[in-house]
């Protein structure tokens, strides 16, 4: 059965653990729509199923994926309910969590399970204090991330959605890769290399800013000499 793909940074969520006055502990999850996503996208949503059942007060889901030497495989686990929220919504929180843990099973996001210890600093949030408990009411999002060659994680980085300041790094930041020299233009009428010069107010146009203009003008590349020509033919 084909491996499921590891997590993109856009599809894992950042919440807060702990709060105290010295800074907040980050803890990095997945919801259950990553879950579906990556069963369609991996498998074909007609290729699994999901179905859950009570057992002892606790919720189980397992999911089934369709094998052509098997039929539906099924792997399960049980879900924990949410705390409440004054809104009865618990046992939706339950369910939810136990599909999230069934996916585990299949793979989908274990590498989560590696993530380092992530501790912000106090001076990187806005912190409150109620009844002598800190609190702070900041999101974060998970900017990039990077993986070894065992499915761990070994590049990680968060950002403070409000502030927009990264607040913690892992690993070496990837660097984009430097744009290759392009090569220099040639004319297309008289195959001369296409340079910059200097214009008649002092500044200097580049070549490309002079290819650009002779396309729009000519619809073609032309070298200062070629586009002179061109004009006083258009003109007379």
């Amino acid at each position: 059965m084909e491996k499921f793909r590891l997590l993109k940074a856009d599809e894992i969520e950042v919440k807060v653990k702990q709060v105290t006055a010295k800074g907040a502990v980050l803890l990095l999850y997945k919801t259950a729509r990553t879950d579906m996503d990556l069963l369609d996208e991996t498998v074909g949503a007609e290729n699994w199923t999901c179905d859950y059942t009570e057992i002892k007060g606790n919720l189980y889901c397992r999911i089934g994926i369709y094998t052509k030497d098997l039929g539906f495989v099924f792997k399960e686990d049980c879900g924990i309910e949410s705390r409440e929220d004054g809104e009865g919504n618990e046992k939706k929180g339950e369910a939810s969590d136990a599909f999230k843990r069934a996916g585990f099973r299949w793979g989908i996001g274990r590498e989560l399970y590696t993530s380092p210890f992530v501790w912000v600093s106090a001076d990187k949030l806005n912190l409150e204090q109620y009844n002598g408990k800190y609190k702070t009411n900041d999101r974060f999002s998970v900017k990039e991330i990077g993986y070894d060659e065992n499915r761990r994680i070994n590049r990680l980085s968060i950002v403070n959605d409000k502030t927009g300041k990264v607040v913690y790094t892992m690993g070496a930041a990837s660097t984009p890769k430097p744009e290759q020299p392009k090569e220099p233009q040639k004319c297309e009428k008289c195959g001369k290399l296409i340079v910059g010069y200097e214009g008649r107010n002092g500044k200097m146009v580049t070549s490309e800013q002079h290819i650009a203009a002779t396309k729009k003008m000519f619809g073609k590349a032309l070298c200062v000499e070629c586009a002179k020509k061109m004009k006083a033919n258009k003109e007379g």
